[in-house]
């Protein structure tokens, strides 16, 4: 059985429920934003032999996704297929608009934030709707699709307790963020995603809204801004510059960083990066630099 998925992160949960019973390949790499992949080609053909097709949904992967499937011509894997898999099914969505969307928003997400699988908790339901549909696509493999589900569920829920345990001191800290794609994760360990640098998702800031970051910031005492490896910097740096602010790259998916090659290393990774910038006394502007685009995995 192919799986194929559009993000490692979706990836690295497939492989876990599958099991020996699937292969499994994710059609961008972990630096590459989702909201803005390049289609390719060969994900044409991958999509026409895929068996199960796993997204993450909320019009993440709108701007890409939709045409490939059409172009794929594979009716299973197709929005109401049985090989269809809709990641975000049954995720309390955050950051929903309560105004009506227009396009002077930004790239507002008209049915709130798709960055959901930065909380371990919704991983554990991706990973149960992915179940779902491998169990549809390959029902005589239930029995291990349903024990290495429950085994991955536990797994997630003791990573959840442990992290937890392990920063609790980062409780109540503000951070200033570039994209509003960390509020999952700052939201679960208890952290606020306080002011964002982009003035609007996807729309370069104007001076005038950097000089209201700047002075939140100031006033707020807020040390930290959390950027994702594919984040153009220099309006991050700009603000860093202006508030003594440290920078620090956050690997958002698996596979994005060398020291990120499952999905529980990227929770941890993110989360000693933030205790350590913190703690660290010399004044560097990067705690982590930026790094090169990855691969698919």
């Amino acid at each position: 059985m192919q799986i194929v998925t559009t993000t490692t992160d979706a990836a690295y949960l497939a492989r876990q429920v599958a099991g020996d019973r699937a292969q499994v390949s994710a059609l961008i790499g972990g630096n590459i934003d989702p909201h803005y992949a390049q289609a390719r080609p060969d994900y044409i053909v991958r999509l026409n032999r895929a068996d199960v097709f796993v997204q993450v949904g909320l019009e993440l992967e709108s701007g890409w996704v939709p045409p490939l499937l059409r172009s794929a011509r594979n009716r299973d894997i197709m929005p109401g297929g049985r090989g269809y898999c809709d990641a975000s099914v049954g995720i309390h969505v955050l950051e929903k608009p309560e105004q009506t969307i227009s396009r002077s928003m930004g790239h507002l997400h008209p049915f709130g934030s798709p960055h959901y699988w930065t909380d371990p908790l919704n991983a554990s339901i991706m990973a149960r709707n992915i179940r779902d549909a491998l169990i549809r696509v390959d029902p005589d493999g239930i029995e291990i699709y349903n024990r290495n589900y429950a085994n991955l569920h536990e797994s997630l829920k003791q990573l959840t307790l442990e992290l937890t345990r392990n920063y609790a001191q980062l409780r109540g800290l503000q951070v200033a963020v570039y994209h509003k794609e960390f509020t999952y994760f700052t939201h679960r360990f208890g952290m606020e995603s306080a002011v964002s640098i982009e003035e609007k998702p996807g729309v370069v800031p104007s001076a005038a809204y950097l000089e209201e970051v700047v002075r939140t910031m100031q006033s707020r005492n807020i040390r930290l801004i959390l950027i994702s490896p594919y984040n153009n910097p220099r309006y991050a740096e700009q603000v860093a510059e202006r508030t003594g602010a440290r920078i620090v790259v956050m690997p958002l998916s698996t596979g994005s960083d060398p020291h990120v090659q499952t999905y529980p290393d990227t929770l941890r990774v993110m989360l000693q990066r933030i205790q350590a910038a913190l703690a660290e006394k010399n004044q560097q502007t990067y705690f982590v630099t930026p790094l090169q685009k990855s691969t698919p995995t």
